[in-house]
């Protein structure tokens, strides 16, 4: 019974000294700086800076690296509305943050607040410790809730070569519209370049690096064309005068729609409150440019009506899209 006894006491004796080597090995290591993390890494982070990724996760080369459970790391960085996904992993004292980003279409500026248009179709807006990040994509002016949706789908659609370094040669985008299509996208680059093109088309942007090397001077102007897969430098001075003759255009087409109206509208007043009366005929001619504008850069009469341009001999000439001139219509 004594024996029993003794035995008993040495077993309960030797647990005790074990757990308590457990309890003291574990405050020296909690105190000591072996518990700390000794290298800090983060992967795949595009957006987002290091420090920022560390800041989002409340760590340090001071965090206890064995004490602090990885999925609690990962849902605080997952917080960033940036961040799709990220994972967290600890080897030998070093603390890695493999991040998963959104990618990032443009920004846009909707009642004095900044967003970013995600290539899902989401808008987050940018918080202002945050407002650094727009250094990586455009800024999309001008853009209706529609055109960012279309614009989203066709990113969506060509993600594999519509990249996030693709995207950060842009500096702005803008809806642009043409007597032809009136859904064009006029992209202004970091180079100075400037880009036309449409949805169907956008998805040659992938080729413009390639297209650089073949570009004789500078700020050039492209037009994409994905029905002819062709990419064709045009002069800008053109493109632009000819933009500038498309909007006299249609609004003297509007003007004359309005003034149209309104006589036809005083007409009927007229005839009603008008007698009948005899009147002798006068003698009247035809002017051959009434109805006609005249454009002092062109040096040419426009015809709202048909939409060809006269010179003072009468003859009328078209804008051709292809060679970029002025062709003789008839």
């Amino acid at each position: 019974m004594v024996k029993k006894r003794i035995e008993l006491t040495i077993k309960q004796t030797i647990i005790c000294s074990i757990v308590l080597m457990f309890f003291v090995s574990a405050f020296v290591y909690y105190f000591s700086t072996d518990s700390h993390v000794k290298v800090l890494t983060c992967k795949n982070n595009y957006y987002l800076s290091d420090s920022e990724v560390y800041d989002l996760a409340n760590v340090s080369t001071k965090t206890r690296i064995y004490l602090m459970p990885s999925i609690i790391l990962e849902k605080r960085v997952e917080k960033m509305p940036f961040v799709q996904s990220c994972k967290v992993s600890k080897k030998n004292r070093k603390l890695t943050f493999e991040l998963q980003e959104k990618l990032i279409i443009g920004y846009y500026v909707k009642k004095d607040k900044n967003y970013v248009l995600c290539q899902d179709g989401t808008s987050i807006e940018i918080e202002e410790q945050y407002l650094n990040t727009i250094v990586h994509f455009p800024l999309l002016s001008n853009f209706s809730a529609k055109q960012r949706k279309l614009l989203c789908e066709q990113f969506q659609k060509h993600r594999k070569v519509l990249t996030r370094n693709l995207i950060e040669k842009f500096a702005e985008i803008v809806p642009y519209k043409t007597s032809y299509d009136k859904n064009m996208f006029k992209i202004t680059m970091q180079d100075g370049n400037v880009v036309y093109t449409n949805l169907k088309s956008i998805k040659m942007l992938s080729k413009y690096q390639s297209v650089l090397t073949k570009l004789k001077g500078q700020s050039v102007c492209l037009v994409l064309d994905s029905t002819h897969s062709t990419i064709e430098k045009v002069n800008c001075d053109d493109l632009n005068q000819k933009k500038k003759v498309e909007k006299k255009a249609e609004k003297k087409e509007d003007t004359s729609e309005k003034k149209e109206t309104t006589e036809d509208s005083q007409q009927e007043t007229q005839i009603q409150e008008e007698q009948p009366s005899q009147t002798e005929p006068e003698d009247t001619y035809d002017d051959p440019y009434a109805g006609l504008e005249y454009d002092e850069n062109l040096g040419l009469y426009y015809d709202p009506n048909t939409g060809y341009y006269m010179d003072e001999n009468g003859t009328y000439y078209y804008w051709d899209d292809q060679s970029q001139s002025f062709v003789e219509a008839y």
